[in-house]
């Protein structure tokens, strides 16, 4: 112990001993160690442990899958989930959970909430409790008695002002009278953040055996001692069953089976690798600018080392302190990294919009917890030897009599000592290189889906959502006239160039789709009918969101429920059944869709998708006259400012209906640049590590050559004296630099073909291996290499002869 702490007495002050080598050690260290910290918390908060529910390990998501038409986690039907429930033998429980809107209108003014019908099952399959009250379980739910709510923490404080008394009371939601039972705890969040309430799902007869429509998620808990692919077997047997009793609406549809703490956190884990690859490469890189330094300063150090060594000193008690100093060195810099990292995850946290990080589980727990300290912790110890052990090695083999000659050059190890500088210089090179081509990728990727044509012209375009309710607006004719009557009065306003309503937002994260029985002569077969997205839109909407029509005619006031049914679809549903047809005139029929085909009126340009990516979805449009709903988003093109409207057009909801709200109010710039923030934020963190390994391998070659000048000195002295031109001196400084530097590309740029590919997934717009990435970025780095090698190269070049020899 004694030993220990005199070798860690000695570390200190050889730290303090040498400020600015310790200082540039330091900074290296806590760039590389706090963007890991950085990182690893956000995985660990989004992927690995975004849930802590009393049953995890057991908790499962079912979900539809097709994957002759694309449907892999598909939401699952009444009918469909009533069968997995009552047929299974390896689920404990299953719960269904479908998102619904509440309004509410005790008080002043009516407000809407986003909310779940959940089974009553829900919150003990789970393991979670109420914080104030309880929750509802089966004993409270009756098929003539199941209006019970329980409410969001945040939504008990906001609303009501953290009323102790609230429970028992009697709220109205959509025009009923709900029951509190309890508020949850602040932290619980499921299954998404925006969630404020949940209410008892109760299935009639009917319901029970419905299984056209598909918008159920699905939440299951294993029994004891069973395993995923015993349940996956069981579940599938019962689809199996399914297809042969109802062929026309279960062909081809199976049950994809995950645990939900994979399942929910899919999303994130797309972007997962990237970016620990990419922080990963940061740390290496400052370990070799590291690594380097201390070689330098060992070389510096062979007299010290070589008196030790004559007095006795073993080159294991050596190497124990040599190390002792890297790892003392480490965990400075892991303590300046750990308060970099707060600054990082706190910047994490604000590159997603609130209302879009609200649907990313784990998001609002974003931050240091105590993992992140004892991965900083560990990661500090293995960087202290990942840096500290090479330069130990070498700086002990020194020759004791060499080094204590006075003046002594060409010690042994000097020339292991400069190969291992130049292969450490020529990883930095390789590494850097990767990491700027991913980069480079990543943010050609962002500026071509800027560039893109998205099918919508979002500018001066205000959104808003309006939900009709169920008893005043049962029948088709009233919710049609009240859209008439309030896009009529919108359009009057000052300011408002044109307006119309789609079921749901482009861009907006949440569509219906139906699929496709026939199309004219062509009849899918059962299980292999196309998904078609599915929107519903009146006339206006088009010039409002200004998506151009491209053929055919627009829908007008006389396609009614009267009138032949009539749709328009997208450039995408033509190239897949029409490529070398005219499409217009032509007749499909969707399953379950008793009515006459509908006939194809127009061809409209293709919207971007909700994933932001170049898969064109297949899309069709119906008219509002003919297929109404009650829930529709307004779009509203104005000729100015368009949040200006904003009061103006409540008003004119509240003159048609005083208990309408209006909600998810948003610029159709603000809807998309939600979708864009997660490739946005992977940009900006790769380009800024890249940013970090460029300055990080700029300073490691300027350092490896600054010391080659000088441990070069005499030589260069002696070829001035004979009359070389300091132009060929200037050469051959950065030659050797040029030359660490090709290698490091060639290597590098092998490497990044290799490693790129995995973000093939999440680009945009450009190839993995786009050609002019990965020359433009060697160029560059060439370029900065050469600007590293300039400074000492021109110091060579003025060294005076005379001085250089008298050194010696």
């Amino acid at each position: 112990m004694n030993t220990i702490i005199q070798d860690l007495r000695f570390a200190l002050r050889a730290m303090l001993k040498n400020p600015g080598f310790t200082l540039l050690a330091v900074l290296t260290l806590a760039l590389g160690i706090g963007a890991n910290t950085t990182i690893f918390s956000a995985i660990d908060t989004l992927v690995l442990h975004p849930f802590a529910f009393a049953n995890q390990e057991r908790l499962l998501m079912l979900w539809e899958q097709n994957l002759e038409v694309d449907i892999d986690h598909g939401e699952v039907a009444p009918g469909n989930f009533n069968d997995w429930r009552e047929q299974n033998q390896t689920l404990e429980q299953v719960v269904a959970i479908d998102q619904s809107y509440f309004d509410l209108t005790d008080g002043s003014e009516p407000e809407r909430f986003l909310g779940y019908d959940v089974s009553p099952e829900f919150f003990e399959t789970l393991g979670v409790q109420a914080a104030h009250g309880r929750v509802f379980t089966t004993q409270d739910v009756q098929p003539d008695n199941h209006q019970f709510v329980v409410l969001k923490h945040s939504l008990w404080q906001r609303r009501f002002g953290s009323d102790p008394n609230i429970i028992n009371q009697t709220l109205t939601l959509n025009g009923k009278s709900y029951v509190v039972l309890g508020v949850m705890p602040p932290d619980f969040n499921f299954p998404f953040n925006r969630g404020e309430m949940w209410v008892p799902l109760v299935f009639d007869a009917k319901l029970k055996a419905e299984r056209k429509h598909h918008y159920l998620q699905v939440l299951a808990m294993l029994k004891p001692g069973v395993t995923l692919e015993q349940a996956s077997a069981d579940l599938n047997s019962i689809a199996l069953r399914s297809q042969q009793q109802y062929p026309q609406s279960n062909s081809g549809r199976t049950v994809l089976t995950a645990f939900m703490s994979d399942d929910m956190v899919r999303h994130s884990k797309t972007y997962s690798p990237v970016l620990l690859g990419a922080v990963g490469f940061v740390l290496l890189i400052a370990c070799a600018n590291v690594a380097n330094l201390l070689l330098v300063r060992g070389a510096s150090r062979q007299k010290e080392i070589a008196i030790r060594l004559a007095m006795g000193a073993t080159r294991f008690r050596l190497i124990r302190q040599l190390l002792t100093e890297s790892l003392l060195l480490a965990l400075v810099g892991g303590a300046c990294g750990l308060l970099l990292s707060i600054w990082g995850v706190e910047a994490l946290a604000r590159g997603i919009p609130q209302e879009f990080s609200e649907f990313i589980p784990g998001w609002h727990k974003l931050g240091l917890n105590q993992m992140a300290f004892v991965f900083t912790l560990l990661i500090s110890v293995v960087t202290g030897l990942l840096f500290g052990l090479v330069p130990a090695l070498q700086t002990t083999k020194t020759n004791f009599n060499e080094a204590l000659k006075e003046g002594g050059k060409g010690a042994p190890g000097k020339g292991a000592h400069h190969r291992t500088r130049s292969w450490l210089v020529i990883s930095e090179v390789a590494l850097s290189l990767v990491l700027l081509i991913g980069a480079g990728l990543m943010i050609r990727s962002f500026v071509e889906l800027l560039r893109a044509n998205l099918g919508v012209k979002p500018e001066n375009v205000l959104t808003m959502r309006i939900s009709l309710t169920t008893e005043k607006y049962a029948k088709d004719e009233a919710r049609i006239h009240f859209y008439q009557q309030l896009l009529s009065r919108i359009k009057s306003l000052p300011t408002v160039a044109n307006a119309g309503v789609i079921s749901d937002l482009p861009m907006g994260g949440s569509s219906a789709s139906r699929s496709l029985q026939s199309i004219s002569q062509t009849v899918f077969q059962a299980g292999k009918e196309p998904n078609i997205d599915l929107r519903v839109v009146t006339p206006s909407y088009f010039a409002a969101m200004g998506t151009a029509l491209l053929k055919g005619r627009n829908f007008t006031e006389q396609d009614d429920q009267k009138s032949t049914g009539v749709v328009i679809v997208n450039e995408a549903f033509v190239q897949r059944f029409f490529a070398d047809q005219n499409p217009l005139g032509q007749h499909f029929k969707m399953i379950g869709d008793q009515s006459a085909p509908l006939e194809i009126i127009g061809v409209a340009a293709n919207v971007m998708n909700d994933d932001m990516d170049d898969k064109a979805q297949w899309s069709m449009y119906l008219p509002y006259s003919q297929a109404s709903y009650r829930a529709m988003d307004l779009v509203v093109r104005t000729n100015s400012e368009p949040t200006l409207l904003t009061a103006a057009i409540r008003s004119e909801v509240n003159a048609l209906d005083k208990d309408l709200p209006v909600f998810n109010v948003k610029t159709m710039s603000n809807v998309i640049g939600e979708r864009l923030s997660p490739k946005r934020l992977t940009a900006f963190l790769l380009g800024f590590f890249a940013l970090i390994a460029l300055l990080l391998a700029s300073v490691g070659i300027y350092a490896v050559m600054s010391y080659m000048v000088s441990q070069r000195t005499h030589e260069i002295g002696i070829r001035l004296a004979l009359g070389a031109p300091s132009g060929n001196i200037f050469k051959l400084v950065v030659g050797q630099g040029l030359l660490l530097t090709g290698i490091g590309l060639g290597l590098g740029f092998a490497g990044a073909i290799a490693l790129t590919r995995a973000m093939s997934g999440i680009l945009y717009g450009v190839s993995a291996t786009d050609p002019l990435t990965f020359i433009g970025i060697s160029l560059l780095l060439a370029l900065v290499a050469f600007l590293a090698c300039f400074l000492p190269a021109r110091r060579a070049t003025k060294v005076d002869p005379m001085v250089a020899l008298r050194c010696e």
